[in-house]
């Protein structure tokens, strides 16, 4: 789980979905249309093609399965390579990603590559409702931690700082006696500045310091924070052991009840970094921007949804959304919380929803989303971006998986200074 979502942020840009066995060995799957957005009941089209030793392959079967962004099945079977790319038809008659899978067997290996069709996806709505009691729930937790006070411990670290900006490795107090772990940059020229906070993918894992220094150097308050109560910079064997160790499953952790999910304190760690922000003297007061990938795509509309001191995000391919997706025929948002059936388990993972919290957000946002993610489904995606109130844009990328798109990458690098600037 460590390395998968940490290498999932490597920044590609796809033009097409490959899978390869071998070196010599190739499948493609596209879709009829290059922004693959159809109208209920329009059928889409799927060209399948495989290459051999850069010959196309015009004979053999394929397997193939049409599901609902991998839920509910659809439709499978078999086809076969021709001369031509082979095709595969389907539709939706509801708002939903209709997802196509496709595998062969090539040199005794399995070869699986994936495309997929968005309906309406402007209309895919939340699984789950807002509990009654969520309100009440996060403004009483969020005051008591406010009752605690942030104590702040800093410890320059020189071999990260520079002549633009001066680092800090800094702990905070959180509740239940935990702590929250970060790096903080500030621009060594004396003025006022606008604050960043950038949330942690998933993993157990070295907090990056560029977290900090890299908009540090570019004009910001930055702070970069780490998921779990550990120091952000601790031996990659000590992380190891921790993965094994006390946080092995650690999404699951007490997710029967609100009061023990292991997100209920990562995501008071979004608000206690947003008061370390708040409190610098260097922070402009009037701009925070809260940015991160994965469960930090999460993570930025959770801190928005919690603290009206956030006043823009920027959240890649966020996870913790749509936790029951699976009761309308869609897959789970990760990191999968609720088993099929389990009723206690659902009504306390309502509480840790992004799409829940996204409802209450109305500052601007952007948000990136692979119409072929199977770690964080594009349903489950779609789900939260639909329940934002203020003015938002998403980039789609077709034929991405769980990554960042360099479309993404390049609107945040233009937005967020923008942002920062208003």
């Amino acid at each position: 789980m460590r390395f998968a979502f940490r290498l999932a942020l490597i920044l590609i840009c796809l033009s097409s979905v490959l899978a390869q066995a071998a070196d010599s060995v190739t499948l493609t799957v596209v879709t009829d249309r290059p922004d693959a957005l159809y109208r209920l009941r329009e059928e889409a089209r799927f060209r399948v093609s495989a290459w051999k030793d850069g010959q196309p392959v015009t004979t053999g079967e394929f397997d193939y399965s049409l599901t609902l962004d991998g839920g509910r099945p659809i439709r499978s079977g078999k086809g076969q390579f021709g001369a031509a790319p082979s095709e595969v038809k389907g539709k939706l008659d509801a708002p939903g990603i209709l997802r196509l899978t496709v595998s062969f067997q090539a040199e005794g290996q399995p070869v699986t590559a994936l495309a997929a069709a968005a309906y309406s996806p402007e209309k895919i709505r939340p699984a789950a409702r807002e509990p009654k009691g969520f309100r009440g729930f996060w403004a009483k937790k969020k005051k008591a931690l406010a009752a605690i006070p942030v104590d702040a411990k800093l410890i320059e670290s020189p071999q990260h700082s520079s002549a633009e900006a001066t680092v800090w490795k800094f702990s905070l107090a959180n509740i239940a006696g935990s702590r929250v772990y970060g790096w903080l940059g500030v621009p060594t020229r004396p003025g006022r500045y606008p604050g960043i906070l950038t949330v942690p993918w998933a993993g157990v894992y070295p907090t990056p310091v560029d977290w900090a220094s890299g908009w540090a150097k570019k004009g910001y308050v930055a702070v970069g924070i780490s998921a779990h109560d550990y120091d952000v910079d601790l031996p990659e064997e000590r992380y190891e052991a921790l993965d094994a160790g006390p946080l092995k499953g650690w999404p699951h952790i007490g997710r029967e009840s609100r009061e023990t999910s292991y997100f209920l304190r990562m995501f008071l760690s979004c608000v206690r970094a947003i008061d370390y922000i708040a409190s610098r003297p260097e922070w402009d007061r009037k701009h925070l921007i809260v940015n991160g990938s994965s469960q930090g795509g999460g993570l930025s509309l959770v801190a928005a949804g919690l603290d009206a001191r956030v006043t823009a995000i920027a959240a890649n391919v966020p996870a913790l959304c749509d936790h029951l997706g699976f009761t309308q025929g869609r897959p789970n948002g990760w990191p999968d919380l609720v088993p099929n059936g389990d009723s206690r388990i659902a009504r306390a993972s309502a509480y840790f929803d992004a799409a829940n919290f996204a409802r209450h957000i109305r500052c601007p946002a952007i948000v990136g989303v692979g119409l072929i993610d199977t770690a964080c489904p594009a349903t489950t995606v779609y789900a939260a971006y639909n329940s934002l109130r203020g003015p938002k844009q998403i980039v789609v990328s077709p034929l991405m998986g769980h990554s960042m798109s360099q479309e993404y990458s390049d609107l945040m690098s233009r937005w967020i200074p923008a942002q920062a600037a208003k």
